[in-house]
């Protein structure tokens, strides 16, 4: 676990560096030490945000629960023990390194005096989590919207229109467990629009039993499909061909496709 409060940075995502209490400076290799003695250990982290997985490849499983409530250790018990079937994505990325994005010292700590700043540079611009691992070719340790259940999913039958703007598919619990999948759409912008190289443009969280299926659809709207004109202050709409993406996390693709954009 880690703490985290308002006014403060924590000191690193290391486990071992924002938790209280005796022993927590040892929280890494404590799983080390237990995975070591059992590959099929089950690591149960509540973090206020993303943090290092140095072990990540040694454990047999991680559940995050981020802050939980008081009844969190009711909750954590029902899903290891499979009365519940998991089916959270994350909202973040987990970087697979401290400093994944290379900030430099005016993007943070700020500048002129990084004891002291008085400034930030915001000069990331749209490159902001999985957006930055995109653009940059980086690997991190668990991507944007990644999440497993104890069941499996299975995405067919990708159809777009061009002239409602909606994508369909077939999901198909393929497994032997009843489990909801979060499916999510993300687009590639024409290369004059400027974008990351895909940005999300919506989710679906689809029940399904055992053995079922459904068809999905995305509605797009005409501001999915715009990007924000600083000079005229206001959405400007992008013509051109789209990459469309269906899968089940940033970087576990089911589905491509094309969007051609000509209103």
């Amino acid at each position: 676990m880690t703490l985290s409060s308002e006014g403060a940075d924590q000191p690193s995502l290391s486990l071992d560096d924002a938790c209280a209490g005796a022993g927590c400076n040892a929280q890494n290799a404590l799983v080390e030490a237990v995975a070591a003695a059992n590959a099929k250990t089950a690591v149960v982290m509540s973090v206020p945000g993303a943090v290092l997985t140095p072990w990540r490849t040694r454990v047999g499983a991680l559940l995050t629960n981020f802050m939980p409530g008081q009844q969190a250790g009711h909750a954590i018990a029902d899903v290891l023990f499979g009365k519940v079937n998991p089916s959270a994505r994350l909202p973040l990325t987990f970087p697979a390194a401290e400093d994944d994005i290379a900030f430099d010292s005016h993007q943070w700590p700020g500048w002129p005096d990084p004891r002291t700043p008085a400034h930030a540079d915001y000069s990331e611009g749209l490159l902001v989590g999985y957006r930055y691992y995109d653009a940059f070719g980086l690997e991190p340790a668990y991507p944007f919207g990644h999440g497993l259940s104890y069941t499996t999913f299975s995405y067919s039958s990708l159809a777009v229109n061009t002239v409602a703007l909606t994508v369909s598919f077939t999901l198909h619990n393929v497994g032997a467990r009843d489990g909801a999948e979060v499916a999510q759409l993300y687009l590639a912008y024409p290369p004059s629009a400027g974008e990351p190289p895909r940005v999300l443009r919506g989710f679906r969280k689809v029940s399904l039993a055992a053995g079922k299926s459904e068809t999905v659809t995305f509605q797009l709207e005409k501001q999915d499909l715009s990007v924000w004109s600083v000079t005229a202050h206001d959405w400007a709409e992008v013509k051109g061909t789209y990459g469309v993406h269906v899968g089940a996390s940033s970087r576990d693709d089911r589905l491509t496709g094309t969007l051609v954009y000509a209103p």
